[in-house]
């Protein structure tokens, strides 16, 4: 089955879609990361095995909806159970999904937190 599928990790997709949303930006925050992995969960099935030898399982939709994404789609975090890892996505499925993305208007409008400046100061400091 996952010869079938050529299954690639889904942070790897979700680094892929935002090469397509935010082409020439090198740096890649991690929770962009994380919301990119969510809309991909949306378009294309998710696959994820216990271990890296073990046979992938397709996640259930309520698992998905029921988690969040973190560290970078690396991880499916779901209350009250261990985070679900090695999380993937066919490679077959991720060209239309990458299209889909790139073509969305709401995608576009997320963006890398900006690190905080340092305050100025409006007036002189004291002494």
């Amino acid at each position: 089955m996952a010869d079938e599928l050529d299954l690639i990790p889904l942070a790897r997709a979700a680094s892929l879609a935002h090469n397509r949303v935010f082409p020439g930006q090198a740096v890649r925050d991690m929770k962009t990361l994380d919301l990119l992995a969510l809309a991909l969960s949306t378009l294309v099935p998710l696959y994820q095995r216990e271990g890296e030898k073990d046979v992938p399982r397709r996640l259930e939709k309520a698992d998905i909806a029921a988690g969040r994404f973190t560290r970078g789609a690396t991880r499916l975090e779901i209350a009250d159970r261990a985070p679900l890892r090695f999380l993937m996505v066919s490679r077959r499925d991720l060209s239309g999904a990458l299209d889909a993305i790139a073509k969305d208007p709401a995608i576009g409008r997320i963006s890398a937190p900006s690190h905080p400046q340092p305050l100025g100061y409006s007036s002189t400091p004291g002494p």
